[in-house]
């Protein structure tokens, strides 16, 4: 008996709601199938079973609340499920002077059939866009004993990186996957056996064959088998000729023009990783005999010298320092967008002047009562907020035939880290005040910079704020984060001569705290003037605004 448990779904999530139940007592269990649907407070998911057999328990009724950790059904293996007596009877039994035999000679001919007590740990969902990770080290090695809830290895995807949890108990007897690999959402990772030896096929060898009459084929399924799985997935791609490969790495592919058939796939059973793709897209490609119809010059392109480093450059002394994962993500995400959305940027200058003193009478509020000081950031963030909802055009998604206006701003904040650049995103963040929204950056910054984000932090943001002014930048145009149609750009606020209004109409040159704002807009979702009156109205907010309009 197998007990599949609620699983972490998220840092910061302690529980899980059941939301209903999908595979019902009695049913057919494989590994990966979903059994149940959970909701938190930052996902909702399907839970997987990670053992095959029989459902035979379900430990909570719908609307229960679960703890991490904690059981939510019983499965049986299909050796432990009694088969129920068949109601043909034994031509053998009939006949003069048969008598049952003794328990004993009974005994004798039950084969010692071993219970599997192997159990596969899956590759989790960390977030409902991911649907895969790939494996960063390993934590626990073959042979070492694993408890229920220890971190057994780390995964990276383009979201998040984390710990992968054991959900059994036992000794580690296999690595599904090396460092390095691609792995799919709901892919054994490991097995985990009771004493660290491979976990026993069923039915395999002659002393696994009961000698009883056999049972329906309907009543003991097969276990299921990993290794056939792939093979016949294989066996499909082959004959449709298409390429086994991740969708990260497809989508890397096309993004870098590179022909799948022609990429040697190291991950599991052959398969293309993103990896295997960009160390091809490196390499030097063989150069094409020339044709009648290429003009010279494009025939004439200069060709990479020894060791792949640029031609010229061979005798320049250099230091080759391996690209981190989120540099490459970044890369590829930001090529991405150049490539997909048509880039236009427009500015205004702000005046601080009245912010400036809002800022310093909240901030010496706060000091008195023992709190941390408030930065320009969430004023803007709250600013810009308002003004999203009366330019809904903005806070959208732009494809071909439609404009997807989102109804809430997921603020999207992008926090320089130790690892990179990442933009964590703020839910419905126009229902924030401005104390709210600072913490809420705070917090969420803070634990990037840590190394402890939550899967999902980064997920559905509808508009995000740069600000690289926090390290001095006098300008701040950025490259829009697909799927969204803007981001606004917020550089340092520099002191700068600007020419004031008087009360009786005259005009005077005073020092004044400027912000020249940066409004970068996908161009087919947006007209110019359009998105120069939401940042207009952006500055506005900024300029007039009291204290109480903050909240």
């Amino acid at each position: 008996m197998a007990h599949v448990l609620m699983p972490h779904l998220g840092v910061s999530v302690t529980e899980g709601t059941l939301s209903s139940w999908l595979k019902q007592v009695g049913e057919t269990v494989e590994v990966g199938e979903p059994i149940c649907e959970v909701s938190t407070d930052k996902v909702d998911t399907e839970i997987e079973s990670t053992v095959a057999g029989v459902l035979t328990q379900q430990l909570h009724a719908v609307d229960d609340v679960v703890q991490v950790g904690e059981a939510l059904a019983a499965i049986a293996s299909h050796d432990e499920i009694e088969p129920e007596p068949s109601i043909v009877p034994d031509p053998t039994s009939f006949g003069a002077g048969s008598e049952p035999e003794p328990p004993e000679a009974l005994e004798s001919r039950t084969p010692d059939t071993p219970v599997p007590d192997g159990a596969l740990v899956l590759m989790p969902r960390l977030g409902v866009s991911v649907t895969e990770g790939t494996v960063s080290s390993w934590l626990k090695q073959v042979g070492e004993t694993v408890e229920v809830g220890e971190p057994i290895c780390e995964v990276s995807t383009d979201k998040v990186d984390t710990e992968i949890e054991s959900t059994v108990a036992g000794m580690l007897a296999e690595q599904r996957y090396a460092e390095g690999e691609v792995v799919q959402v709901g892919e054994p990772l490991a097995v985990v056996t009771r004493d660290g030896s491979p976990a026993p096929a069923v039915g395999t060898s002659p002393a696994a064959v009961p000698a009883s009459p056999p049972v329906p084929a309907t009543l003991r399924p097969h276990r299921f088998d990993h290794e056939a799985e792939v093979r016949r997935v294989l066996d499909g791609l082959e004959r449709s000729g298409r390429s086994p490969a991740s969708p990260g790495a497809r989508r890397l592919a096309a993004d870098l023009g590179v022909d799948l058939a022609t990429v040697r796939g190291t991950g599991g059973a052959g398969h293309v990783t993103r990896r295997d793709v960009l160390e091809w897209a490196r390499r030097p490609q063989p150069v094409a005999a020339q044709r009648d119809d290429v003009a010279p010059a494009a025939a004439s392109l200069p060709k990479p010298g020894p060791a792949g480093l640029p031609a010229g450059y061979e005798d320049v002394p250099h230091d080759e320092v391996a690209t981190s994962r989120i540099r490459r993500v970044t890369a590829e995400h930001m090529t991405r967008s150049r490539r997909t959305a048509a880039h236009m940027t427009t500015e205004v200058d702000v005046d601080l002047g009245r912010l400036t003193e809002v800022r310093a009478r909240l901030n010496a509020r706060r000091a008195s009562v023992g709190e941390g000081k408030l930065s320009f950031l969430p004023f803007v963030a709250r600013a810009t907020c308002a003004a999203l909802l009366e330019h809904r055009d903005l806070n959208a998604t732009f494809e071909p035939e439609r404009l997807l206006r989102w109804n809430e701003v997921n603020l999207g904040i992008a926090v320089d880290t130790p690892r990179g650049l990442m933009v964590p995103v703020l839910r419905a963040a126009q229902r924030m005040t401005l104390e709210t929204l600072a913490e809420g950056i705070t917090d969420v910054a803070g634990r990037l910079r840590d190394g402890k984000p939550e899967p999902d932090d980064f997920r559905a943001g509808t508009f995000t704020i740069s600000n690289p002014g926090s390290v001095g930048a006098v300008s701040a145009p950025a490259i829009i984060n697909q799927p969204q149609v803007a981001i606004l750009g917020m550089p340092t606020i520099q002191r700068k001569p600007w020419v004031v209004v008087l009360p009786d109409g005259q005009e005077t040159i005073a020092i004044r705290p400027i912000l020249r704002l940066a409004l970068t807009f996908d161009h087919r979702a947006v007209d110019g003037a359009d998105a120069t009156r939401c940042l207009v109205d952006i500055g506005r907010r900024l300029e007039a605004w009291d204290a109480d309009d903050y909240r």
